[in-house]
């Protein structure tokens, strides 16, 4: 053993039995002092400190072992349990099937590490969305209001210590703080059971969430003495215990601002898939170590969180919530290392494939292994890579969804069908399926059980986008808007209808899907629908797992409903067939909890054409490799992407379903087809008749052509074929370019048009078709001026008079060109004036 200069040094290495660096001396002993230091604060002798200190160290390394231990088991049997699902020569598709599913009908296809996570997410979401509604607290906490609020926070506080800590006196905070702090503790312990070892730590509010625009500002010295000289006051003692031995506080505070300024505390990638807590990317290592600033009390931690934090007590808690439960789920399938857990797995095909020689089996593996649907499973953000070119484009596409979306609930009338579609795999009758549909989005037609309906949704954890503000997850990857913007956007959603229309089918999805196995739970496996039990076994929900589960059923409203969260109610003895050597009866309980509430999650999602991990992460891997080369084509990409990920997973998830699962469904392809396009007619003429126009003409090959576009996912790009240019005045090219470019094609022709009007060029054109073509753009980039009623009172009262004005007989002309080039008659004439004018 190496002989250091230190006596205690050599005492320390010859007691632990092997060869110790200096470093990792240093480091012990630096830690015994520091502990030592802090007894001896508290009043404890030298003698006593240090002997204390070292219990202490010794009790850690235990624990730390144990840790260990258990996680490198849970790890060897997570990695034995993986490769079972590889099949030698089909190593991508067997692996990207892992993290995405796979598109067959084999037992647990669709059982994807990613449906997984949504599923535990919706698992803890949905109950809690109920509970909160039972309490009456749920309005009173969206509508986060300041004072409320606060009061929350202090309440949870003060749960740990209520005799010590002076009451808010406001009962429905208090109601409230114990109910959020209930579904906290269930997903710490949800995670500590898929081996991350967090701690119940006093007079916790929520996991503290952090806004790395508002901590970085624009990464200077100054902003971060700014951010240290506002957390530091805040924050108590215990925080600095988990400095490093040496390190000073304010290292501490430079290397945490430089964590949280950079996005690098919640991004990491781990290099040993088998270890307990090695590893930077350890997911059980991230998830336990989460608590590092801790707060003097709840006022401080308010204060911190509006200065630098995201949202409210709410919103902090639910993505709290969110990213445990995924954090679980993922770590349940991938073990503690979970993305050097699959790096190694794709490390280890590779090699099978090259010993092989199938080297584009080899290629597409190193493609999955450099791609960014891991990271999309995970939940990993992307780090921007560059602030102000990203800044520039998350406002440009919050912009655009002001400006370009207020129609969107009525193109979104083909979800009718596509939910048909779903249900009808699953063995519901199609007139049953619309039906449903209706009376999720009118409760009064003829549905005598509308309450207990939305009370089983939310324990199904289904129609609560609006809620989440996640209503805009639909048609977007990777446009989320930046800081308050979210709160408008969301009403912007509430005030096109998009929230209602969304949130009422997917609860009547979840729901038709929770009653379609509870009405026949009296039947065997073998005598359910034949497309429900190739539906249920693509979740791992055979015969075996269908007899018991079948028990978990609820009546409400005079219907029965199979719930998951009746599961957890099952006897023992009921679960008993279920049970396999090493398992409890809590383990196949929470297994077939967790299948249920994929099952419904993941085919409500596809009902709704939520994006899939595919879409993402195709999304994210161009503008990744582009960002790459330059951030500024980076960033164009996503601009060019934005409002496409719906049309590509509409056609992406209809081929799968109708196609690819269990052969070509010639019926199936026959109603959707029928289905969509008959709907994106009468959302097209809705359109229409808002816009003050006839109904396209029936009898124009064209007008079907188009409704076939529309229904089919196409949304904004649905009229293109009734003309050379879309009804927002693009070419082809500039609108699949995306809104942005678009927009700025017009833009710089104004300003090239501007130009030649000042400088009096030969190119300048004349003043009437300047101004005319001015209104028009201009009239296009209104914030909320194409919501329906409002775009029709505009055109009519304003842009139609603005432009006859600039130019005598505009309108005249309009309508005349739309009825030549379009076909299209006009019910109420452009020339038409509010005002009595002729």
């Amino acid at each position: 053993m190496t002989n250091h200069e230190h006596p205690c040094y050599n005492d320390a290495q010859k007691a632990a039995g092997r060869e110790m660096s200096k470093a990792e001396l240093d480091e012990m002993f630096g830690r015994i002092d520091k502990e030592a230091g802090r007894y001896m604060r508290q009043g404890l002798s030298p003698q006593e400190a240090l002997q204390k200190a070292g219990m202490k160290m010794a009790d850690d390394e235990r624990l730390a072992g144990i840790i260990k231990a258990n996680a490198q088991k849970r790890n060897l049997i997570a990695r034995a349990e993986l490769q079972k699902r590889i099949v030698e020569g089909d190593e991508y598709a067997s692996l990207e099937g892992l993290l995405a599913g796979r598109e067959d009908g084999s037992r647990g296809a669709a059982l994807s590490i990613a449906a997984n996570a949504h599923g535990q997410e919706q698992q803890v979401l949905g109950p809690l969305m109920h509970d909160l509604k039972q309490a009456e607290l749920l309005k009173p906490l969206l509508a986060r209001d300041e004072q409320f609020d606060s009061d929350v926070g202090r309440e949870l506080w003060r749960l740990d210590t209520p005799e010590e800590i002076h009451a808010t006196g406001n009962k429905q905070a208090e109601k409230a703080a114990r109910i959020l702090a209930d579904y906290q503790e269930t997903v710490r312990l949800m995670q500590n059971k898929q081996g991350a070892w967090i701690g119940k730590t006093d007079h916790y509010v929520t996991r503290q969430s952090h806004d790395m625009w508002k901590i970085r500002g624009n990464g200077t010295e100054a902003d971060y003495h700014a951010w240290r000289d506002h957390i530091a006051p805040l924050l108590d003692d215990r925080t600095f215990d988990a400095m490093d031995a040496r390190q000073s506080r304010e290292e501490f505070l430079h290397q945490t601002w430089l964590s949280l300024a950079s996005g690098d505390h919640d991004n990491a990638n781990g290099k040993d898939w088998l270890s307990g807590f090695k590893g930077p990317g350890n997911m059980a290592k991230r998830v336990s170590h989460n608590r590092v600033l801790l707060f003097k009390d709840a006022d401080r931690w308010l204060s911190y969180n509006k200065a630098y934090g995201q949202g409210h007590v709410i919103d902090s808690v639910i993505k709290g919530l969110q990213k445990g439960a995924r954090n679980a789920a993922v770590m349940s399938d991938l073990g503690t290392n979970p993305e050097a857990m699959f790096s190694s797995l794709i490390d280890e095909a590779k090699g099978a494939t090259r010993a092989r020689g199938d080297f584009k089996m080899h290629d597409k593996l190193d493609r999955l292994q450099k791609g960014a649907m891991m990271d999309i499973v995970t939940g990993k953000a992307r780090l921007p890579a560059n602030k102000t070119i990203e800044q520039v484009g998350a406002y440009a596409k919050t912009w655009n969804q002001f400006t370009k979306l207020g129609g969107v609930m009525i193109s979104s009338l083909p979800d009718l069908a596509v939910n048909a579609s779903v249900l009808r795999h699953n063995g519901v009758p199609l007139l049953e399926s619309y039906w449903n549909s209706l009376k999720a989005i009118c409760p009064s037609l003829g549905s005598q059980d509308a309450a207990e309906r939305k009370e089983i949704a939310q324990l199904l954890g289904v129609g609560i986008q609006g809620h989440l503000g996640a209503v805009m997850n639909r048609f977007a990857t990777d446009d989320a808007p930046l800081g308050r913007a979210s709160d408008l956007i969301n009403t912007f959603y509430r005030l096109n209808g998009l929230e209602y229309w969304t949130d009422s089918l997917s609860e009547g999805m979840g729901t038709m899907l929770s009653h379609n196995l509870g009405r026949d739970a009296d039947q065997a496996f073998s005598a359910l629908h034949p497309n429900l039990q190739r539906s249920l076994r693509r979740f791992g929900i055979e015969e075996p797992e269908w007899h018991v589960l079948r028990h978990a059923t609820k009546e409400t409203g005079g219907n029965a409903y199979l719930l998951p969260t009746e599961v957890a109610k099952l006897s023992d003895d009921a679960i008993a067939p279920l049970i396999k050597p090493g398992q409890s009866a809590d383990d196949v309980r929470q297994s077939l909890t967790n299948k249920l509430y994929t099952y419904i999650t993941d085919q409500t999602r596809e009902g709704m054409t939520e994006p899939d991990v595919r879409t993402q992460a195709t999304f994210r891997g161009i503008s990744n490799r582009l960002d790459e080369v330059n951030p500024i084509l980076g960033q164009a990409a996503r601009l060019m992407l934005q409002f496409k990920s719906f049309p590509l997973t509409h056609i992406r998830r209809a081929y799968a379903r109708e196609v690819q699962r269990f052969g070509t469904d010639w019926p199936g392809i026959v109603h959707m087809i029928a289905g969509t396009t008959l709907l994106g007619y009468v959302a097209m003429n809705t359109k229409a008749l808002l816009a003050g126009k006839e109904p396209h003409d029936p009898s124009d090959v064209r007008t079907w052509m188009a409704a076939l576009q529309q229904g089919g996912g196409a949304g904004i790009y649905g009229d293109f074929l009734f003309g050379q240019q879309s009804r927002m005045g693009n070419s082809f090219l500039e609108t699949a370019a995306g809104p942005t470019i678009s927009d700025m094609t017009k833009l710089a022709g104004v300003v090239t048009s501007t130009r030649d009007e000042l400088t009096d060029s030969p190119d300048a054109p004349k003043a009437r078709s300047y101004l005319a073509n001015l209104v028009r753009v201009a009239s296009g980039q209104i914030p909320g001026g194409n919501l329906p009623f409002i775009n029709m009172a505009l055109k009519y009262g304003v842009i139609y008079r603005l432009q006859d004005m600039i130019n005598p007989g505009y309108t005249q002309r309009y309508e005349k060109l739309m009825q030549r080039n379009q076909g299209q008659e006009f019910w109420l004439s452009p020339s038409w004036s509010p005002y009595g004018e002729h």
